[in-house]
C-alpha cells in the first residue's frame, strides 16, 4: 500500500502511515480499528525522520465538533465491543433540525459499549448495524472522536433491511419493519426516526432542512 509523502496535501481522516513506521504527531490520529495513521486536517505532512513522527501541518484548521455536540453519522462497521462511524456533520435538532456545518470528508468516531444506552442486548448489531445513519452525541474533544447513544433523541433515524434493502420503519422504540418484505430487525432507534423535519437523501447522504 501507498501512502502519501512529504509536503503532499491530505484530507481529514486520510492515510498517511503505518503505525509501525512513525508514530503519531500534532494533526496525525491512530485509526483504533486498521491500526493506520490518519490525518486530522487538511493539510501538508511534515515528516520528522530524527523522532520517526509525522504531523499535519494547517494554517487553517478544520471547523471540528465540539464536546455536546450533536452529530449525523453513518455506521461503518460493528465489533463486539464498539461501533464505528463515519461523521458527516453538526446539527441542531431545536427549534428545527438543521445543519450547523457539514464536513467537507466524513471525520472518525466511535461509540464503546457502555455509551450506547441500552441495558439488555445480545449483541451490538441490535443497536445499530452497518449502513445505517444515526443521530450521537460527540463526548470527546479530540479526532477521532468519542460519541454516545444515550438519550431518546440518539440512535437510529434510517435503516434498510437487511433481508431485501428496503427502506425499513419504526414500529416502536428498539424495532424497524420492512414494508416490503415484512423483516423485522432490534435497534436502537431515535425518537425522531418518524419526524416529518427530519429526512435523509441517501444519494449526497446529507440531512435535507424542511
Amino acid at each position: 500500500m501507498s501512502f502519501s509523502l512529504k509536503n503532499d496535501v491530505v484530507v481529514p481522516g486520510e492515510i498517511v502511515a503505518q503505525q509501525e513506521e512513525f508514530v503519531e504527531g500534532e494533526g496525525v490520529y491512530v485509526d483504533q480499528e486498521t491500526g493506520f495513521l490518519r490525518s486530522a486536517f487538511l493539510g501538508k505532512i511534515a515528516i520528522d525522520l530524527n523522532n520517526k513522527m509525522i504531523s499535519v501541518n494547517t494554517h487553517k484548521k478544520l471547523k471540528l465538533p465540539k464536546k455536546n455536540s450533536i452529530v449525523l453519522c453513518s455506521v461503518s462497521s460493528v465489533k463486539e465491543n464498539i461501533i464505528f462511524v463515519d461523521i458527516f456533520g453538526v446539527i441542531v435538532l431545536y427549534p428545527r433540525p438543521k445543519w450547523e456545518h457539514e464536513f467537507s470528508s466524513p471525520l472518525s468516531g466511535a461509540i464503546l459499549s457502555n455509551q450506547i444506552g441500552v441495558d439488555k442486548y445480545n449483541d451490538l448489531t441490535e443497536i445499530v448495524k452497518p449502513g445505517d445513519i444515526i443521530l450521537a452525541k460527540v463526548i470527546s474533544s479530540t479526532n477521532p472522536f468519542n460519541l454516545s447513544l444515550k438519550g431518546p433523541q440518539f440512535g437510529v433515524i434510517y435503516s434498510m433491511c437487511s433481508k431485501c434493502g428496503e427502506v425499513m420503519t419504526p414500529i416502536n422504540n428498539d424495532q424497524l419493519k420492512c414494508p416490503k418484505c415484512g423483516n423485522v430487525e432490534k435497534r436502537k432507534i431515535s425518537n425522531l426516526a418518524t419526524s416529518k423535519l427530519l429526512k435523509i437523501d441517501m444519494k449526497k447522504t446529507i440531512m435535507i432542512p424542511p
